[in-house]
């Protein structure tokens, strides 16, 4: 199978070098032949060993005479180490338009077409636990996720958030989300957890909107994911942002004040505990977990399928 691989490589190389377009129609022909188990009739893997040998024999005449004693075998077996390769390189393709990762989904092995590791980036948390959660270890299991906002309850697709308002990653996780159930509409919680933060102010924050406007909750939830994040630390801004929905800022300053919202808060940062998450963004969607900001293929991919997302 000489010629196949001289066909492909000859093929590339003709791009760039007139020279080599005839080797590679002549390679072509070859090609056609062999893989109807017909031998080549023209020449062309004959006038390929001939310029292969007389170079080695340059170099070493007794190598050139190994080369041209085995030269059939040896050619199957470059033919065969490029079929593994390709078969690699098509496994390492699909997985990374599925997952986001050579590898697979949340693999931050290295990955050519991701060399930056971009897909697997998080904001990690500082845990006390004796062994650090892992990927097998994320679940939503026993986590009692009607203490959060939930978009589309009842949809049969479901989709669960662990984000940070600070949190770069999750910030640019958080409109793929939005975009997703637009599209497909499904059910969409969201769990704020403050990994950049120095304090439960914003998760307070996000639990009175909630409560004193939840049908404006969503609407100022994406803001929160807009703009420069430095703002969110002004408080002018974030009165401003209620302002602009029609929030009385002055209820939800009470509101983050309360005791009874502290209370509650802390039942939320309990129960996303026991997620076993270890960085933002977290997501979950119908029971697969993905861990950093995956292109949006990848999560419509896997709410619907390979075929259905392209409608």
């Amino acid at each position: 199978m000489f010629c196949i691989v001289s066909f492909i490589v000859l093929s590339i190389l003709s791009i760039f070098s007139a020279s080599n377009r005839e080797l590679a129609r002549e390679a072509l022909s070859c090609v056609g032949r062999r893989v109807t188990l017909r031998p080549c009739n023209t020449g062309f893997d004959e006038k390929m060993k001939a310029k292969i040998l007389g170079v080695v024999i340059t170099r070493s005449e007794k190598t050139a005479r190994f080369l041209n004693k085995f030269f059939e075998p040896i050619a199957w077996f470059f033919f065969i180490l490029f079929v593994v390769a390709l078969l690699f390189f098509g496994r390492g393709l699909y997985l990374f338009y599925t997952t986001g990762s050579c590898n697979g989904v949340n693999a931050a092995g290295f990955c050519v077409f991701d060399p930056t590791g971009k897909n697997n980036e998080v904001s990690t948390i500082e845990s006390c636990k004796v062994k650090p959660p892992t990927l097998d270890d994320l679940t939503l299991q026993d986590v009692d996720l009607s203490l959060f906002p939930t978009q589309n309850p009842d949809a049969a697709d479901k989709i669960v958030m662990i984000g940070c308002y600070h949190c770069d990653y999750t910030r640019k996780a958080y409109p793929m989300m939005t975009k997703l159930i637009e599209r497909f509409p499904s059910s969409f919680t969201f769990l704020h957890y403050p990994v950049k933060e120095s304090n439960d102010y914003y998760s307070k924050l996000g639990y009175c909107v909630n409560q004193q406007a939840p049908d404006k909750y969503w609407q100022w939830n994406a803001k929160m994911f807009e703009g420069d994040k430095a703002l969110l630390d002004d408080p002018a801004y974030i009165d401003q942002m209620l302002t602009d929905l029609n929030i009385d800022s002055s209820q939800i300053a009470t509101c983050t004040n309360d005791p009874a919202t502290e209370e509650a808060v802390q039942k939320q940062m309990t129960e996303i505990t026991k997620t076993n998450f270890y960085g933002t963004p977290t997501i979950f969607i119908n029971g697969d977990v993905f861990v950093g900001p995956k292109p949006f293929r990848v999560y419509a991919i896997a709410l619907k399928g390979f075929f259905y997302w392209l409608r």
